[in-house]
């Protein structure tokens, strides 16, 4: 699997591709992470102290659907933290993803002052910046399958209505839980499941809007490919032609619906031919997509160009 790294500011850089081999083995490893260089605190600090507190604590605070968040301190020194269980996993499971994802996070971003870490099960964040309710798009994670459908057509036409009746179930969640999971019938006696997720301090808009604006890459970013999943920090979804997620779920508050307004994302490289995990950064909305195009191209031709040699 390849894995790409970057950052969106006021204009886009390749940074690197790596592959990680010294990571605490006591923990697996992320299905991707982010530490924010951009802001670092020292030892012994007032910010590590209070991060300390604060990644003890956040385990005590579960809602009881699996949600957690913990702040700690004032001004500049005051550390924000939510961590997130996937609605179907059981509390032990939970319990034992988000105990990984502290000691994981603090050992490979050392000195970071916003970092972010998904497991398949969890995903924990902490900033200095203000999280709950934010639905500011700092950062994402992007991957496809490298199989297609047999019939691209017919699995889109019937995946994208099982999506966007997941999204309207998990949106009108109430505040505990914004989680829905099922299935449809595909081409080829195929079953596509899907899973869509948010954060439950966001409002039914929100996570609508957050849902649906990842939702509708599917036809750019995975059109015809048999596995998918976006995730942000308060939103994710996920398909696949394979069973992923457990057979119980909570059951879902309903709440009256909101009409959404799409969020957009950036636009990926061209051209998936393989497994790929994609993060960006962004720092600004005005980012220019004809630029970032021709330098993806740049980016590109240099891999083909490294790789081959």
């Amino acid at each position: 699997m390849l894995i790409l790294a970057g950052k969106l500011l006021f204009s886009f850089s390749f940074i690197f591709i790596y592959f990680i081999t010294t990571i605490t083995l006591a923990q697996p490893d992320f299905i991707s992470y982010f530490c924010d260089s951009a802001a670092n605190y020292t030892v012994n600090s007032t910010y590590q102290r209070n991060l300390d507190t604060t990644l003890t604590v956040l385990p005590t605070t579960n809602s009881g659907f699996g949600f957690f968040n913990r702040s700690t301190g004032e001004g500049n020194d005051r550390v924000n933290s939510v961590a997130l269980c996937r609605g179907d996993v059981n509390p032990a499971v939970c319990r034992s993803c988000l105990n990984d994802s502290v000691v994981k996070l603090r050992d490979i971003c050392p000195n970071q002052k916003e970092a972010i870490g998904y497991y398949d099960n969890c995903l924990l964040k902490y900033s200095n910046a203000t999280i709950l309710g934010s639905t500011a798009i700092r950062f994402y994670v992007f991957s496809a399958e490298p199989n297609n459908a047999s019939n691209i057509e017919e699995f889109n036409s019937a995946l994208r209505p099982l999506m966007d009746g997941l999204r309207t179930r998990a949106a009108s969640g109430g505040p505990l839980l914004k989680f829905a999971s099922g299935n449809t019938s595909g081409p080829a006696f195929t079953t596509i499941y899907g899973l869509v997720q948010c954060t439950p301090d966001l409002t039914e808009i929100q996570c609508n809007d957050c849902l649906e604006g990842a939702i509708n890459r599917i036809g750019i970013w995975f059109n015809g490919r048999v596995g998918g999943r976006i995730l942000l920090p308060m939103c994710n979804f996920r398909y696949d032609t394979s069973r992923f997620f457990n057979a119980t779920t909570p059951a879902i508050p309903p709440q009256p619906s909101s009409p959404p307004q799409p969020q957009n994302l950036p636009p990926p490289p061209p051209g998936m031919n393989s497994l790929f995990i994609i993060n960006f950064k962004v720092q600004t909305k005005s980012v220019d997509f004809d630029l970032i195009k021709a330098q993806w191209r740049e980016i590109f031709k240099y891999l083909h160009t490294s790789l081959s040699a």
